[in-house]
Formats: structure tokens, C-alpha cells, sequence
């Protein structure tokens, strides 16, 4: 008998490895993806068609990453304790996480604080019974945009002065408003700031994965948009600036992929809103899974003012990261032709581009919400009877797509 059961698992397992799982990130403020809310209508919201929830929070999604705060387990934990095993269909949720910029790189105590509380983060979500953390790499102020761009001599400073500047500080020279809101340390090169957050986020990762071994990060932007190749065949990263603006993002992305210790999992989420057609998730889905860490892809940048993926880590990307897609009800303008989504976005367009996402995707959709109430009962932005009844039937054939 135990055999047939054994056997059955293993035809079983590969079926499992393969469901697609469509997580809720609502956009209307922070309270209707908070604990409070979550448990206060849990009746209702257990019943929505998602495979779980983004939960943001007051006491660790904007504090995580502040270096002044050390964040202790039974802080974090009171304000979200309700919430432990609480949805028991439901269990694909995350604790949110958003980018700051702890201060200088090579500050040993602040990045030590700022990894004792990812390892809080870490344990607080293994015991509410989540499946990890995402987290928001985009930078919503000046300080979140030192976190991710590394401050380069403009063009006039060196045009002016060009003694002053060695060779790939001159072949990284931008415009001013490149790097308007950048950091670096002058007594570092560039390679050595992406180095330095590299170790920085392998070490998160580790101590996270310490705290639970089998962890899920998905990482919302990912590092496409550092890479100065990942536009040239086809539009893979549309609008969010060129990769000159976003050097580090690569960075903290290869230091995550380098402590997952053959425990953890890691996703690209490739947060990009503009994808309608199946070659825009084909391309998108390639490039991010296997063409970012070709050969080809890398070889010819310079590491000295270009972030590239090291040789060492090329051969293990595929089998290592995890890609998945983001969709929105709200269309977006594009500079780029072929992407702009203003009037493609329909109940029907929207129907069609989630089925599209899971398809292309490895595990996980989010669908980012705006002006419709998902979880909340007071109805501000009233949900229309079509709307849940098309997203029932999307998250019913979730993994038939």
C-alpha cells in the first residue's frame, strides 16, 4: 500500500511543481493589505479568487531596510500575529517589503542592522505561515534612488576637467539628470559599489534562508532594468528609465541569487504593465530566464562601468530563478510602439492578458489593483459583478493555461 502511495506522489509531484498561483496587490492605499483589515473580513475576503495576499504593515514594510531601526521579532509579530493560519485556502501570502537606502555601503553596522531585521522579516513570515516576502525594489524617494543608482561625472564636469576623471569614469559619463538622485562613495570605483551590495544582499538572503530555509522572495522589479542588453531585440523593460539610472538593481538581484543556498527560491517579477500580446510575455519570459545570462549577452560589457552577470553565476540562472508577471486593470502610455495599453484595458483585455501571464509564467502572477475594491467592504471603488466573475473563471484554469 505504501508503495502505491509512494508512487502516486511521484507521478503526482511534477503536477504540483507546475501550478500557477495568482496573488492580490491591491493599489488603493495601504490599509486594505494590512492585518487589521485581512482578519476583520476574512469571511468575505477568504472567498475572493486568489491564491493569497501582498501584506504590507506600519511595523516593517518601510522600517526593514532603516539602519536606525532594529526590529525585534515581538514588534513585528504583535502587529500581525491575527493573521497566523488564518487562511487556509489562501496560503500563497507575502509580507511586503520596500526599498531604502540604509546609507553608505560601506557602513559594517548599518547593513548589519539592516540584515538582522530581513532576518526578523523572514522568521515573523515562516511563523504566520506565509510563503515569503516580495520585495519592492522601485524607489519611491530621493533616498530609495541612492539605493539604486551609482553617481557617475556628467558630461560637462568632464568635458571641463577631463584630467580629473580615469577612463571608465569617463566612459560612464551621462547627462546630469541621469544621475540626479545617485550615490557613490568616492573613495570606491563603480565595480566595487557593485560588489559591495552584492555581498550586502547575499547576505540578507542567507540570513533569511537561516530563518527559513524555504523561503520565497519575489522581487518585483528584478535586474533587467540594469542590463544594457535587455532591450536590444526585443522591448523587455519599457519606460522605467534607461539601465544607466538603475546599475544597482542587478546587483542586489545576483547578491539574493547567491544566498539561496539550494533552499530558498528567488523571482524575477519583471514588474512591467504593458504586455498584452503572447510575444511581448515569449520575449520577455526568455530574455529574463535564459538571455540575460548568455554568454553573448555579457561578455562584450565593460564591468568597470557596466553591471553584467559574472561568469560563475551564468550556467546555474536558469535553474535558480524563478520568473513570473505582474498585470494591472489600469493601461499605461508607452514611448514604445506597440506598448501603450490606455485602450487596452478592458474586462475582456484584462481577462485575456492574465491568462497570457500565467502561461509564460514559472509560479507566480500578481495582480496589482487600482480603483477597484478587492478587500474592502465600504465599496469606495465598487468591485462590478463581471469583474470578480471574469477573475473567478481566470483563477479556476489558472494552471490549465
Amino acid at each position: 500500500m505504501k508503495k502505491i502511495i509512494f508512487l502516486g506522489f511521484l507521478l503526482l509531484s511534477p503536477l504540483l511543481s507546475n501550478q500557477k498561483h495568482l496573488i492580490l496587490a491591491e493599489g488603493n492605499g495601504w490599509f486594505p493589505h494590512m492585518a487589521k483589515n485581512l482578519v476583520a473580513n476574512h469571511e468575505r475576503i477568504s472567498k475572493l479568487p486568489f491564491s493569497g495576499f501582498i501584506m504590507v504593515g506600519n511595523r516593517y514594510t518601510n522600517l526593514v531596510m532603516d539602519n536606525k531601526r532594529n526590529l525585534t521579532y515581538e514588534y513585528v509579530w504583535n502587529e500581525v500575529k491575527a493573521m497566523q493560519g488564518l487562511y487556509k485556502k489562501q496560503k500563497h501570502n507575502f509580507l511586503q517589503v520596500n526599498i531604502l537606502s540604509p546609507g553608505d555601503f560601506w557602513d559594517v553596522k548599518a547593513w548589519q542592522q539592516v540584515t538582522h531585521n530581513f532576518g526578523v522579516i523572514a522568521k515573523v513570515a515562516r511563523d504566520l505561515g506565509f510563503k515569503g516576502i516580495v520585495f519592492d525594489d522601485e524607489a519611491y524617494n530621493k533616498s530609495a534612488k541612492s539605493m539604486l543608482n551609482f553617481k557617475f561625472p556628467t558630461i560637462n564636469e568632464v568635458q571641463a576637467n577631463p584630467k580629473k576623471y580615469t577612463e571608465w569614469e569617463k566612459k560612464g559619463a551621462e547627462h546630469p539628470w541621469v544621475d540626479k538622485n545617485s550615490y557613490r562613495n568616492p573613495h570606491y570605483t563603480f565595480k566595487e559599489h557593485i560588489e559591495k551590495i552584492t555581498f550586502h544582499f547575499k547576505n540578507i538572503m542567507q540570513t533569511m534562508v537561516k530563518n527559513y530555509p524555504n523561503i520565497e522572495v519575489l522581487v518585483y522589479l528584478g535586474p533587467s532594468l540594469s542590463h544594457v542588453n535587455s532591450n536590444k531585440k526585443h522591448p523587455i523593460v519599457v519606460d522605467l528609465g534607461r539601465p544607466r539610472n538603475h546599475e544597482f538593481h542587478g546587483a542586489i538581484f545576483l547578491g539574493l541569487k547567491q544566498g539561496l543556498n539550494n533552499q530558498a527560491s528567488l523571482h524575477d517579477m519583471g514588474e512591467s504593465y504593458k504586455y498584452r500580446e503572447n510575444k511581448h510575455f515569449k520575449n520577455a519570459y526568455e530574455w529574463r530566464k535564459y538571455g540575460i545570462a548568455k554568454d553573448e549577452s555579457n561578455n562584450k560589457l565593460n564591468q568597470n562601468y557596466q553591471w553584467s552577470i559574472p561568469k560563475s553565476e551564468r550556467a546555474t540562472w536558469s535553474n535558480e530563478i524563478k520568473i513570473g508577471f505582474m498585470v494591472s486593470n489600469k493601461g499605461q502610455k508607452s514611448t514604445v510602439d506597440g506598448f501603450t495599453t490606455l485602450h487596452k484595458s478592458t474586462l475582456n483585455d484584462i481577462e485575456q492578458t492574465l491568462k497570457k501571464a500565467l502561461n509564460f509564467s514559472d509560479k507566480y502572477v500578481i495582480y496589482y489593483s487600482r480603483e477597484q475594491d478587492w478587500l474592502l467592504p465600504n465599496q469606495k471603488y465598487p468591485l462590478p459583478s463581471t469583474w470578480m466573475k471574469m477573475m473567478q473563471k481566470v483563477y479556476k484554469n489558472k494552471s490549465n493555461q
